[in-house]
């Protein structure tokens, strides 16, 4: 078999880099570039995917970057992939993209104005009502006064217990899980940005937790992997503290293997199509849970999350036999004639 990156850019008379690279922050305007790659905090990973040996050239839209001599004109490249993927973290980016991009003809990934539509509870208004998924209900606070968070909840007829974690967070970072409005008043007061969601029980019958996570790449489902743990808030790391030495969970993570979208029953894959419909970006992750019921329970769905590293410990490097089919929906996300 050929190099799956083999493209003939020449017949649309490309005369740079077949693909430009689009990343910032608003706040960590250092970002790593060069041949590490594209390294900041709320920018996707998915460059990973892509081989050392194809050409590519980077913006970098951090604010103090705008002013840089022989900054790249987008207008000149038939594929503009943007990096900038998180909404809380990045929005005065996203939109500074989104100006520069106006107008521009060629195929351009995760367009910042639908990424600008992927906050968490932006998202949970667009998915609810997709038949097979619980979609929690998500309050959404800024700078709240004393008092403030039990109203808004109450408001919204969300349900406790209630997860409050600051906007623009992941890797399982939270401030804590409440219980009553009192609660709730102490953890989420004062400066910032803080989303409320109403925690749904999701464990298996044998007590663990079970967090799966699929991947769209223009379309195409990538099962990414299932994370079994004993605590609700499951994060990768609990790969290596639980399921290490679990070879049964290991098994069952498997079997999951055994079809590159994920062996689910059809239900699963009809619900995750209905997701893609709706969330308007050409690349993204969705960690779900299932319920009682057998209905999937929406975590997060994004195009900030993880895709990397694969996995940290030579016993889990079964999850190799995903990075080829990856990296194959993302060649094909990245020919301009496609």
């Amino acid at each position: 078999m050929g190099n799956p990156w083999d493209y003939d850019f020449s017949a649309i008379g490309q005369r740079t880099a077949p693909l430009l690279i689009i990343h910032g922050s608003d706040h960590d305007a250092t970002a790593k570039v060069g041949a590490t790659g594209f390294k900041v905090g709320g920018n996707s990973d998915i460059y990973q995917l892509l081989p050392s040996s194809l050409q590519v050239d980077q913006l970098n839209m951090s604010k103090q970057f705008l002013q840089a001599t022989g900054r790249p004109d987008p207008k000149r490249y038939p594929v503009v992939l943007n990096l900038c993927t998180d909404p809380d973290q990045h929005p005065r980016t996203l939109e500074r993209i989104g100006k520069l991009l106006r107008g521009f003809k060629g195929r351009l990934i995760n367009k910042p104005e639908a990424v600008l539509r992927t906050t968490r509870d932006q998202v949970a208004r667009r998915l609810a009502g997709i038949d097979g998924l619980h979609v929690p209900k998500i309050v959404r606070l800024r700078n709240p006064k004393p008092g403030a968070a039990s109203v808004s909840s109450q408001k919204a007829g969300q349900s406790y217990p209630l997860i409050v974690r600051r906007a623009g967070t992941h890797m399982g970072k939270v401030i804590g899980v409440v219980n009553d409005a009192a609660e709730l008043d102490a953890a989420a007061v004062g400066e910032g940005e803080f989303f409320l969601i109403e925690f749904v029980d999701f464990r298996s019958g044998d007590g663990l937790y079970r967090k799966y996570r699929l991947w769209s790449f223009g379309g195409r489902t990538i099962f990414r992997h299932l994370v079994v743990t004993d605590n609700w808030n499951v994060h990768v790391s609990e790969r290596l503290r639980f399921m290490l030495d679990r070879p049964d969970l290991m098994d069952e993570e498997k079997r999951l293997l055994t079809r590159l979208d994920g062996n689910f029953p059809s239900s699963v894959h009809a619900t995750f199509d209905a997701v893609k419909k709706k969330i308007g970006l050409d690349f993204f992750g969705m960690d779900f849970g299932f319920g009682w019921d057998g209905q999937m329970i929406l975590f997060e769905a994004n195009a900030t999350m993880n895709f990397f590293p694969l996995f940290a410990n030579p016993r889990f490097a079964y999850l190799e036999k995903i990075l080829q089919p990856a990296q194959d929906a993302l060649r094909m996300m990245i020919q301009p004639d496609r």
